[in-house]
């Protein structure tokens, strides 16, 4: 039905205040009039509402959707409204709300039919629109202002001899008529009845309105609505005034002119805030100290004496300083002057004049009282130690108090001396104060406490209180030898401490403890910002259950070096030997490193320099971070380096994707290194761990590192190097503890992105290389990431330790193109597949018939290459992942944050459009190009690509996009799955290396290790001739295909 729709949409829109208001405003008869149409989905509200208290009336609509329960359109022309429908379109204003109830009513009536707009055709044309205001010419009339009648009050008080206060108020414009009944008034007021005063003037609610005396009304209808229906005539008549009504009225009243009679005369007052305008005089007779008053005293009009009436004006006095006045009054009043008695005089000057200060306007007090005057309060604390206990005497005197002056107590500082020391868990006992506290309270007002009691007095101690001591910086002494064999000596001492509770120490500061007690009950601050930077360093140089003596790797001067000339640790005993390693690292020159003859390479001057950088760091004892781009040989640099120390024990760390293309550069570049897998099964790893003295290097996964973690818990390496280092970018992951267990006497990380999110993974990577170096990671992040300031500051720390070359930088060192090998490990469900394939066409194959088939065997061949790229291609339930599609996605992301761009080419188009979909959800843009795009759709795409640089990936089918496209925008090229012919992959990648291309480009070919792409790539290189053969002539004629035996052709399959 319509009326609930109406009243749900009412409900949804207003809250709860507006609501009663509006019923208030509808059960009291505020609406003026009221009428609604409706149409088949929509019914309007119109109506006028009376003001209770201006002089407007309000006229309100409201058009509802019946359809869809909601709001088309509000409007009012109150204040409310107005302000609110800004912010809401849907406003609902108490006037709207008041008269929504009234035709809710309507409708549950059936009185829609018979209910008429006045003087107002309810016609389509003259309907109100959607969002359209009072567009009809009569809906304007109707909304019209209504003026009304202005009415005005007067007031007249009187005071009588019993203090009695009597008010009568005239109503009226031109001629003023008694109000003679407040209750008959108010009840007018809420009801809107009129009241007629006389024939000529006629009070009527909705037709009159008081326009400065509006406030006025509001308290005479208050003071009516509160008196009792049997209340006689004359006090309906004569307002009484008790203290409360008066101040109120006074109030209302200090902007009007108003008769007040006093004393059987007739002022007009004025109504003045503050001090009670009299002069008082505080002198000093004999012993006495006297306050008196010659003048005439303002008279109190009120219980409270908040309101005095005072040569015709009428004050009113704030807070309860009335009450103080009314005391004081009838004092003087009586005696003309109060004395104080000479024990009395302190109190009196402590807390009668100050009160008196604020009450009268001038307060005159003798100069020799004055004089005499003193409120210098000195506080005295003397703390002892007694049979284990803390004691306090406290004393307090005045200045010149022994010597007779007039004593101003500070009370709020005698009572806060006292208060402070129990605050601290100090008890009164007898005439002193003891200590009842608990370590941690007696911790804190050793430290913080006691010192703010010397804002408030002085402090003294016994001697024998001087023994309770707490322990800070200044009471540590940290030492360092001399260099030997690149470690320095650490040396820690705190003065009176026995050794035997440095470990306890230790252990309470990495508990978050904020102080250890002593066993002599003295205390050691863990809280000092030195002493926990002291402890910190500590940590970091490897004291982790005990403090003691021991050797600490030089690579960590740096660390405390910077901390000396921050400031942020005391003087270290030894300072020269810290100096001494810092400039000799600072002072290095590149020594004369000769790359390795055994190396099986050409490396360019580049990646000689960064095998230099290598070299030096390790000589100095320090580690670094090699970052750079990616496609610059990373790889080899490393290598080179590690066949440069082969008498030393190494360690490489990769991800599992790349561990098979370092054995492969390993034994390409530097065959003579021995390297030791630790990748496979437990029994496997197991075995190269325990044989690890066969090995120059193992060479591991971070999966498998995180499985053998333990079983390196003994092994030192001279050499550790991780790769693609953002692998422990997060600081608490299991894989970067497992990393960072792992000891060496130097680390290296290789990274192309040291960071991709935010400076926290940086230090990440650095508490690698050289724990503390870039201090804890809340230090570093308040430091560095909370305060961007500290950036040019941070570069200069890990300048020295970072190298990182981009292409553009060394690009005179680079060929025009460059091509690299990436192999992917198929993950566990996709492997599983392929080998299921595998065996099936090899069981097929042994049959004659089909192993003459050269269609079949390539129809056999397609089906194992796709299932390299994406099982699903040819598997129609299968769930799991594709590794390569990981493989590629993670490429083009990492790509992307080096701002490149890139080509990627598949034959299969149904690859093309799995990553596509992937790239949807990564946010990536990209175009696509397969053969169904037309060759004027193939134009405008080129355009957008090499001219839009949001667009970063193109994605196209290597037989439709090989050829004829003109791409040198990009300069990565990426080639999904490989294909017979090498020279049709070169054509493609030509397609970005080509003329006008200004950047190096990198080609990069996805093989999916062990499968069928291997063997491509093998072919690729070791019968190019043979495959052009049997592809490029399409099967179709010479001796191609039948020329493969069948176990050339097996051996694609294994």
């Amino acid at each position: 039905m319509d009326f609930k729709i109406v009243n749900e949409v009412l409900l949804q829109n207003i809250d709860r205040y507006r609501l009663d208001r509006s019923r208030d405003y509808y059960k009291q008869g505020y609406i003026e009039e009221s009428f609604f149409s409706k149409e088949e989905d929509k019914i309007s509200l119109y109506g006028t509402v009376v003001s209770k208290y201006q002089r407007e009336i309000y006229n309100s609509f409201l058009i509802i959707d019946l359809n869809n329960k909601k709001i088309i359109s509000s409007g009012c022309t109150c204040e409310d409204f107005n302000q609110n429908t800004t912010l809401n379109n849907h406003f609902i204003c108490k006037h709207i709300a008041c008269i929504t109830l009234k035709e809710i009513d309507n409708l549950k009536s059936n009185i829609v039919n018979n209910l008429k707009l006045k003087t107002m055709d309810i016609k389509e044309q003259t309907r109100p629109k959607v969002n359209t205001r009072f567009i009809n010419k009569d809906l304007l009339n109707y909304f019209k202002v209504i003026p009304k009648e202005k009415v005005n009050l007067e007031v007249d008080i009187t005071s009588y001899l019993n203090q009695t206060l009597e008010v009568e108020f005239k109503i009226g414009n031109d001629k003023m008529y008694t109000l003679k009944d407040f209750k008959q008034f108010a009840t007018s007021r809420v009801d809107g009845n009129p009241i007629m005063y006389g024939k000529d003037f006629i009070y009527d609610p909705k037709s009159s309105y008081f326009e400065d005396d509006e406030e006025l009304a509001q308290f005479i209808e208050d003071y009516g609505l509160s008196l009792v229906d049997n209340i006689n005539s004359r006090k309906n008549r004569y307002m009484i005034l008790n203290s409360s009504l008066l101040k109120r009225l006074m109030e209302k009243l200090k902007y009007k002119e108003f008769t007040f009679n006093y004393n059987r005369k007739t002022y007009n007052p004025q109504i003045i805030n503050g001090y009670v305008p009299i002069d008082v005089e505080i002198k000093k007779v004999g012993d006495k100290i006297v306050i008196l008053n010659n003048d005439n005293l303002p008279v109190p009009l009120s219980k409270k004496g908040d309101v005095v009436f005072y040569e015709g004006n009428i004050y009113l006095i704030s807070g309860d300083n009335g009450i103080y006045y009314k005391k004081l009054y009838e004092l003087l009043n009586e005696n003309k002057l109060i004395e104080f008695e000479d024990d009395e005089i302190s109190e009196c000057l402590t807390n009668l004049i100050p009160k008196l200060k604020e009450i009268y306007n001038n307060l005159n007090m003798d100069e020799s009282i004055i004089n005499n005057i003193t409120k210098d309060l000195t506080v005295n604390y003397y703390f002892d130690l007694a049979d284990s206990r803390i004691i306090c005497d406290v004393k307090m005197h005045y200045e010149g108090e022994k010597d007779g002056k007039f004593v101003i107590r500070d009370i709020e500082k005698e009572e806060e001396a006292v208060y402070r020391l129990y605050t601290n868990y100090f008890e009164r006992e007898k005439d002193k104060y003891v200590f009842r506290g608990t370590d941690s309270h007696l911790y804190d007002f050793l430290t913080t406490e006691i010192n703010r009691l010397k804002n408030i007095g002085q402090v003294y101690y016994s001697d024998k209180f001087k023994e309770k001591k707490v322990y800070n910086s200044s009471n540590i002494k940290v030492g360092l030898g001399e260099e030997i064999n690149h470690y320095l000596e650490f040396k820690f001492k705190i003065e009176d401490v026995d050794e035997k509770e440095y470990k306890e120490i230790l252990k309470s500061f990495k508990a978050n403890k904020r102080f250890y007690k002593l066993k002599n009950g003295n205390f050691i601050n863990l809280e000092d910002d030195q002493t926990k930077e002291i402890f910190k360093l500590m940590e970091s140089l490897g004291f982790t259950n005990s403090i003691k003596e021991m050797n600490v790797h030089k690579s960590k001067a740096m660390y405390i070096n910077n901390l000396l000339i921050e400031k942020k640790i005391p003087y270290i005993e030894g300072i020269e030997n810290i100096k001494n390693t810092v400039d000799k690292f600072n002072n290095r020159k590149d020594e004369n490193y000769e790359v390795p003859k055994s190396l099986n390479a050409d490396l360019r001057d580049y990646q000689v320099e960064g095998f230099k950088w290598f070299k030096s760091l390790k000589s100095c004892g320090f580690g670094g971070v090699l970052a750079d781009e990616m496609g610059l040989g990373k790889t080899i640099q490393t290598i080179t380096f590690l066949l440069s120390q082969k008498e030393a024990k190494s360690m490489v760390i990769t991800p599992t994707s790349l561990i098979h293309n370092w054995k492969s550069e390993f034994e390409k570049f530097a065959p003579s290194l021995r390297i030791g897998i630790v990748h496979g099964n437990k029994k496997e790893r197991e075995s190269t761990i325990n044989n690890i003295e066969s090995f120059d290097v193992l060479l591991t996964t971070y999966g498998s590192l995180r499985n053998d973690n333990d079983k390196y818990e003994d092994i030192n390496f001279d050499c550790l190097i991780i790769d693609e280092a953002q692998n422990i970018k997060n600081p608490t992951s299991i894989t970067t503890d497992a990393v960072k267990n792992i000891k060496a006497k130097c680390k290296f990380a290789l990274t192309g992105t040291p960071v991709e999110n935010n400076l926290a993974e940086l230090w990440s990577i650095f508490d690698f290389i050289m724990p503390g170096y870039l201090y804890n990671l809340n230090k570093f992040s308040s430091i560095f990431i909370k305060d961007e300031s500290n950036l040019i500051r941070l570069k200069k720390l890990i300048k020295p330790f970072i190298l990182r070359r981009t292409k553009k930088q060394v690009i005179t060192e680079l060929p025009d193109k460059i091509e690299t090998k990436f192999l992917v490990e198929l993950g566990k469900e996709q492997r599983k597949i392929y080998k299921t394939y595998v065996d099936e066409i090899q069981r097929k194959l042994q049959d004659k018939y089909e192993s003459n088939d050269k269609i079949t065997i390539l129809a056999y061949l397609t089906k194992l290459r796709q299932l390299c790229l994406d099982p699903s291609l040819i598997v129609s339930d299968y769930k799991g992942k594709s590794s390569k599609i990981n493989a590629c996605v993670e490429i083009v992301k990492d790509s992307i944050s080096n701002n490149d761009k890139i080509l990627v080419f598949s034959q299969f188009t149904s690859v093309l459009k799995n990553l596509a979909y992937i790239l949807d959800k990564e946010n990536i843009e990209y175009n696509y190009l397969d053969g169904q795009t037309k060759a004027k759709d193939r134009i405008e795409l080129v355009n957008d690509f090499n001219e839009n640089n949001n667009k970063k990936v193109f994605l196209i089918s290597l037989k439709a996009g090989g050829t004829g496209l003109n791409l040198t925008s990009a300069n990565k090229v990426i080639h999904f799955d490989p294909w017979w012919n090498v020279s049709v992959e070169n054509q493609a990648s030509d397609r970005a290396h080509r003329l006008g291309q200004k950047q190096v480009v990198e080609v990069i070919k996805l093989i999916a290790k062990g499968t069928i792409e291997e063997k491509i790539i093998k072919l690729q290189d070791d019968k190019l001739k043979m495959i052009d053969d049997i592809i490029g002539n399409e099967l179709s004629d010479s001796n191609t295909f039948k020329n493969l035996s069948n176990d050339e052709i097996l051996d694609l399959l294994t």
